[in-house]
């Protein structure tokens, strides 16, 4: 039998996991020269850092080798630190110049998984199941991305979880039927899940002893609510940058290069601060030393400046708004899991508890519980899901591009029964219908400011309140799906029926039958995969 793995690419650490079938437990993998050493007792945590000797990615550094080398303190473009951010969002950058060659994030983030892929200890052929975690907030654009890295995997092979959805199963809850709101707030993202664990888990820890079948039974965790919401440690590193330059009165041109250094520093004196009341930030600036101490409650309050306690609540509020839709109350959550380095900071965990007054909040496994989690889909676990976006096909009205939904936001699948639309011509002639689906979503993936620091293109969370979105998913395969009428339609009359169906890999599927010549133009064929 092969190996079961798992993989949680992050946007500050990446995580390797396999499952071990003999204990029925989750191993964390340590990569060697890429993992942090565990000899404090830490997780082997893969730094997702890339640090680029060459344009063409042929000799990369990535992981705890960029710090050890202190390729993370040089002032250089090669360094690339939080480029998940860059795939994830639809906001669109600039391809950073590397030896005067366009490098971009995708291609960056491309080579890191590959890297990590390649230093597993067990060959491909070894490997049964992979799967991949994907923030709630990620639109199907990310999820495509994800299989290109694999793609030299059979597809059968590969299956994509929810970020906090895993972590939910990856915790060590042990109570039967026990509600558990996983708050999985890392270096990009903040997402949540509320999850109905199992009742018929076992007192074992909280793992499940039994392969089980997708879906229904009572050794199935389902998944209530969940949201989402791009905003994470790394815009914390970049408001204390700005702060640090504002004390200093030194700007981004003087700085630099010396840019990379300073939000290195940044990033350690954020950290430091979640168990300290002080920190100092040193960097030099026109060969000119700097010195700046930060105290916790003044970060904090630069936090308050930029909505961040604000952004927690709202993201929460949205949640539990989903779980009150289904009965669910706040007082009904047994705990709250903490995942993910921004989940730790005081602020944090004074925030959630203010608002879960008599919860149990607990932060036990905040950097692999996503890894373990989605293991135990891997194994075979039951896992009841929904849909976290809203789908509506494109159509003309007047001149204007409208969608229709087609498919609700929390709509389950794989769908009980195919949902059947009838179609007409647009106008007099018409020899074809294509098939543009839109994927809608009320949170706030596209509230990201592309900011250039000294040509780097750096995304930053912005404030306010959350703005529907929809992003069509196959504009550019929309020929594959192409209905052709012949003869031509005519304005008025009914021409196609239409099926479109989920399946249980979250594959959207399209079947079309003219009604005119009853013949079946398309027969099942996949239209995107969904989030």
């Amino acid at each position: 039998m092969g190996h079961k793995l798992a993989i949680d690419f992050g946007t500050t650490n990446s995580v390797a996991a396999r499952w071990n079938a003999e204990t029925s437990t989750a191993e964390i993998i340590p990569l060697r020269g890429y993992s942090i050493s565990d000899a404090d007792g830490h997780p082997p945590l893969v730094p997702s850092l890339v640090y680029a000797w060459d344009a063409g990615l042929a000799r990369i550094s990535i992981g705890q080798a960029v710090r050890d080398q202190g390729l993370d303190m040089q002032s250089s473009h090669r360094l690339f630190r939080n480029f998940k951010r860059g795939i994830l969002t639809a906001t669109t950058a600039e391809p950073r110049s590397i030896d005067g060659l366009p490098v971009t994030e995708k291609e960056v983030g491309g080579a890191f998984m590959k890297a990590l892929l390649a230093a597993l200890p067990y060959a491909e052929s070894e490997i049964d199941q992979l799967v991949l975690t994907a923030p709630v907030v990620s639109f199907e654009s990310y999820v495509s991305w994800l299989g290109t890295v694999v793609e030299h995997f059979a597809p059968e092979k590969v299956h994509i979880v929810d970020e906090s959805t895993a972590a939910a199963l990856g915790y060590l809850v042990k109570e039967p039927g026990a509600l558990v709101l996983v708050f999985d707030f890392g270096g990009g993202t903040l997402d949540l899940s509320l999850v109905q664990l199992p009742e018929g888990r076992e007192n074992t820890g909280g793992l499940l002893q039994r392969l089980l079948k997708r879906g229904g039974g009572k050794h199935t965790a389902k998944v209530i609510a969940k949201s989402g919401r791009i905003i994470g440690g790394s815009d914390i590193d970049q408001w204390l940058l700005a702060e640090v330059l504002r004390r200093t009165g030194v700007t981004i041109q003087a700085l630099g290069l010396n840019y990379v250094a300073l939000l290195t520093a940044c990033e350690s004196a954020k950290i430091s601060l979640s168990t300290v009341e002080a920190a100092d930030i040193a960097f030099t600036a026109e060969d000119r030393p700097y010195q700046v101490t930060v105290t916790r409650a003044e970060l904090e309050d630069l936090l308050g400046a930029n909505g961040f306690s604000a952004a927690i609540r709202r993201i929460v509020d949205k949640g539990m708004h989903v779980a009150r839709q289904r009965g669910i109350f706040k007082e009904d959550i047994t705990y709250v899991l903490l995942v993910g380095g921004t989940s730790l900071m005081p602020i944090v965990q004074h925030t959630l508890r203010g608002y879960f007054s008599d919860m149990a909040v607990r932060a036990d496994k905040p950097f692999t519980a996503v890894a373990e989690g989605a293991l135990q889909v891997a194994a075979g676990y039951g896992l009841d899901d929904y849909l976290a976006h809203g789908y509506g096909i494109r159509h003309l009205v007047g001149e204007q591009q409208q969608y229709d939904e087609i498919i609700p936001m929390g709509a389950r699948y794989p769908s009980p029964k195919p949902l059947e639309v009838v179609l007409g011509a647009a106008h007099d002639g018409q020899d074809a219908i294509e098939f543009v689906i839109g994927e809608i979503d009320g949170g706030s993936v596209a509230m990201l400011e592309v900011i250039y620091e000294d040509g780097e293109a750096v995304f930053v969370a912005q404030g306010g309140d959350d703005q529907p979105k929809i992003v069509a998913l196959n504009e550019d395969r929309v020929a594959a799906t192409l209905a052709r009428l012949m003869p031509p339609g005519t304005l008025g009359d009914d021409r196609l029926k239409v099926s479109f169906r989920v399946d249980d890999r979250r594959q959207l599927r399209l079947s079309v039958h003219d009604l005119k010549t009853n013949a079946q133009l398309l027969d099942d064929v996949t239209l995107a995969t969904l989030r």
